[in-house]
């Protein structure tokens, strides 16, 4: 059972897909599939100058209950007060701990999302 306090977060998570054009030819749109509920988290001043020398910049830490479903070629979607934040996922999904409770992934803002 998730503890509203542990995961205060909802997050739409999305696919591309690609779509007709109406004309014999196809565009990529973003899908949303699913919503999960996750904490997101700042990183701290370190983990972004790492990211930054590893040219892989990063904006949030979305931790989440344990899952499979979660795929790095997703994006995630957040909205609070009106504002609305598109994120990608910056690498694989990890399992904290190796324990199957807590996943991880860092996540890049993504400009005009």
């Amino acid at each position: 059972m998730l503890r509203h306090a542990e995961y205060p977060h909802t997050v739409t998570f999305m696919k591309q897909e690609r779509a007709s054009d109406g004309g014999g030819g196809f565009i990529s749109l973003w899908k949303a599939k699913f919503m999960a509920q996750g904490f997101l988290d700042t990183p701290s001043s370190r983990e972004i100058f790492e990211a930054q020398q590893l040219n892989n910049p990063l904006d949030r830490n979305l931790y989440y209950p344990f899952r499979t479903d979660i795929k790095a070629d997703m994006r995630c979607i957040y909205e609070v007060d009106g504002i609305v934040e598109t994120y990608e996922l910056v690498g694989n999904p990890q399992d904290q701990g190796g324990q199957r409770e807590i996943m991880l992934v860092p996540l890049k803002l993504v400009k005009n999302g």
